[in-house]
Formats: structure tokens, sequence, C-alpha cells
């Protein structure tokens, strides 16, 4: 594909999740509400795999003049989000039932739309506009079951999710008004120039950001939430939009530029935090799905101290921002597997039920990080990149604590597989379902490895 913007690609992979809440309207559209729901993503999956150079689309009649684009960084996670999306839409298709499509497709349709939007937004409006539209649109998903649990998690999400979006909306503000440009490449630099206020920016999108990545202290709506969403909708929940978060730091925060130490400090001892501190609430718990959440806080913690060290260590930047991006696409395409197989049967026959567990080793394998592995990849190019920097903060003790983090993921997988054991039930299940868990094991153990970019 050539360096002009692929613009019927970028209209639908927007236009598409965008619209398609309107087949709600009519009971008779329900078929293709349901035959739909994997087909979302596609222009967006294929914008992704065929944008072989950065672009740069301009949209001055858009809000307040907008920018899309695709570079090297979105690129992997619009790779990320098409592929658990697409997933978990067809999981999604064999899981729901005849009374719950209408309502949860319109939910669905505008998150998806929000999460792919803000992946391609150049500039802050565009960002804040479908990073909103997200945020909002999933609550939906998490209340979609209608129990007093659901209830009461959807406040606190709604709670957390106000904070963190007042706290971005005035980030933004600050920074247009020391940058004089609504670009999101111009945020670090006006962010580093700006005195006092380029300290509160930071602070701003540290906090704002921090809410959906589960930063340590502003993570309380994550385990509450994820559990009691639907399946497929925990999956991309915790596989996808979380890294928003973390996508959000790597635009706005002043990575690569000088006198950041302090804050690359903080943040890699609040990731070491998270990673950690996750292990014995994710332990104790007795929903599979909540100890996915736990392990979820955990494992955006080392992405956390990916970002400090990128902070810390402003010219070893552009080496440490592919790999958060490598990590952040193993750990949702791994994760996405894990809550989906909540919802399977086990099947009748002994052959099929043991390559259930098999397979379903393979994106908890990934997780630990052994051999062979995508977890393998991210995880042993996070080390050999956080040992040999000289001058990060815990330097001496970062071989521990990484040692540590191993065995807190350790803890959680094993309590995961442990209750999925003993909830798994004989019965029978959509075939659409087992499509989608299944084809989301292969993106995570075996696709991953041919996607362009990785490997």
């Amino acid at each position: 594909m050539n360096s002009l913007p692929p613009t019927v690609l970028i209209a639908a992979s927007v236009l598409l999740p965008l619209l398609y809440p309107l087949l709600a309207l009519r009971g008779v559209w329900r078929g293709a509400l349901r035959a739909l729901l994997p087909l979302l993503p596609l222009p967006a999956l294929v914008l992704a795999l065929l944008s072989a150079t950065p672009w740069t689309l301009e949209l001055p009649w858009l809000v307040l003049g907008s920018t899309w684009m695709l570079d090297e960084l979105r690129r992997s996670f619009l790779l990320l989000t098409a592929l658990l999306w697409s997933t978990a839409g067809l999981y999604a298709a064999g899981y729901l039932g005849a009374e719950q499509l209408r309502r949860f497709c319109v939910f669905w349709g505008f998150t998806l739309a929000g999460n792919l939007g803000l992946v391609l937004a150049g500039d802050m409006a565009s960002f804040y506009m479908f990073f909103t539209l997200m945020t909002f649109a999933g609550y939906g998903l998490v209340v979609h079951e209608g129990s007093d649990r659901a209830r009461f998690a959807g406040r606190v999400y709604l709670v957390m999710a106000l904070v963190g979006e007042m706290a971005l909306l005035a980030g933004f503000l600050l920074a247009f008004r020391a940058a004089d440009s609504l670009l999101l490449a111009d945020v670090a630099v006006a962010t580093t120039a700006g005195g006092a206020d380029g300290w509160l920016i930071a602070a701003l999108f540290l906090a704002g950001f921090g809410v959906k990545a589960g930063l340590p202290l502003l993570h309380f709506w994550l385990p509450l939430a994820h559990p009691v969403a639907p399946t497929p909708a925990s999956a991309v929940l915790s596989g996808a939009m979380i890294k928003a978060g973390l996508l959000g730091w790597l635009l706005t925060l002043p990575i690569g530029e000088l006198g950041w130490a302090p804050w690359g400090q903080f943040m890699i001892v609040l990731g070491f935090v998270g990673a950690l501190g996750a292990a014995l609430p994710g332990a104790l718990q007795r929903d599979p799905k909540t100890v996915l959440a736990w392990s979820s806080i955990s494992q955006m913690g080392l992405m956390a101290v990916l970002v400090g060290a990128a902070l810390a260590a402003p010219g070893h930047a552009p080496s440490l921002v592919p790999l958060i991006a490598l990590f952040a696409l193993h750990h949702g395409l791994a994760k996405g597997c894990l809550f989906l197989a909540v919802g399977l049967v086990l099947p009748a026959s002994r052959v099929l039920r043991l390559l259930l567990w098999l397979l379903l080793a393979l994106p908890a394998l990934s997780l630990l990080g052994l051999p062979f592995t995508s977890g393998a990849l991210a995880k042993g190019a996070m080390k050999d990149t956080l040992l040999t920097l000289p001058g990060l903060p815990l330097g001496a003790q970062l071989p521990l604590l990484l040692q540590a983090a191993t065995l807190a993921t350790l803890v959680l997988v094993a309590r995961y597989a442990w209750l999925l054991w003993r909830q798994l039930q004989p019965g029978a299940a959509a075939t659409a379902r087992w499509a989608g868990w299944t084809l989301a094991v292969l993106c995570s153990s075996v696709l991953f490895w041919c996607l362009p970019g990785v490997g």
C-alpha cells in the first residue's frame, strides 16, 4: 500500500461500528446484528495489516479540525484492538440470547467505535472524543446483566471514569494553551516547555489515563467491573480497552525528553507496586474472571514500569516504546483468550476435553513467559532491556523484582486454572463460541509470530 492514506478503510474502520447500533431499531434485523458482530473490526484489521508506511489524514471539517494517523506505535495497538474485538465478536454471536442481543449490540458498537477511533486519532479533540465514547459506552457492557453486583460495579466504574475524564480534559486544555496546537505530537514538547504547568499537565495525564490502565490507587473499579460484564465484553475490557490508558501515556507524557527522571522513578516504583501487590487479593478470589482482572492490574504494572523506564532514560525511549507496544499486544491477546475460556463448557469426548485444556494452556503459559510463546518474546525483551539500562531506580533490586513479578503471575494463573477446572461443566455451546475462542488462541500463540513487525 502506498503512503497515501487509504480513506475508505479509515472511514469504514470507525463508521461501521458507529452506525451498526442502528440495526437495533428494528427487531427483524436481529440476524444482521448477530452476523455482523465479528465483522465490524475487519476494516481496521485490514488497515493495520496493509499500512506498510505511516500516513496522516487531515479532516479540517470534523470537530475542531481533526487529524487521523497511523504510525508504528498506533499500528500495534490497532492490530490488538481489531484482532481481539473480532474474535470476541465471533464468540459473542454464539454467546448471546435473543432477548439480550439488541441492547448488548448497541453498546458493543459504540464502545468499539471509540476504541478504534482513539487509536487512529492524531489530535487532542478527536482522541478525547473517542476515548470518552469508549468509556461511557463501556458502562452499558458492564451493567448489561442487570444484577445488583453489576449495577454496583457500574456505579464505581462511572465515578472513576468521571474522575479520569475530568483529569484528561483539564490536561488537554492546559496542553493546548501551552502548545497552541491540537496535535498530540506537540503535547510532550509543550509539557516540557510549560514549566510548572508542565508538571501539572503530566500529573493530569498520568492520573487520567492511570484510571483506565488500573494504576495502583486508581484501580478499584477494575476488579469490580470486568468480571460482571458478559464474557466477550470482559475479554475486550481487559484485553483491549485497558490498553487505551497505556497508549494515552505513550502519546502525551514527555517520553524521550530530558528532565523527567523523577517522574520515571515514580512510575517504576508504582508499577512494581501494582505488579506485585495484585497477587495476594487476586489469589484470594473465587471467581476466575475476578482473578484475571487482578492479573491485568499486575501486568499493567509491568507496562507502567516500562513507561517509567522510558521517562527515566530518555535516550533509550526509541527502543523502549516498541517494546511496550509488543508487550501490550502479547498481553491483550493472551488475556482475551483466558477471559473467553470462562464461558466455555466441557465437551463430551475425552479427546476434545484434552484438546481444550491443551489449548487453554497456551495463553496461560504465554503470560508466564515460557519458551516458544509470545510471552517469552515480550518478557524476555523487557528483562534484557531493563537490566542493561544504566541509572534506573531500584537498579540493584531489579532482577529480584522481576522474578517476584513472574512469581505473582504464576500464582494468579494457577489460581485461575484451578477455579476454571472446578467451574467448567459438561454441556453444549454454539459453534460460534468455540470458533471465537479457538481463533483467539491461534492469534495469541501462532499468528502473533506471523504479524508484521513481530518476532
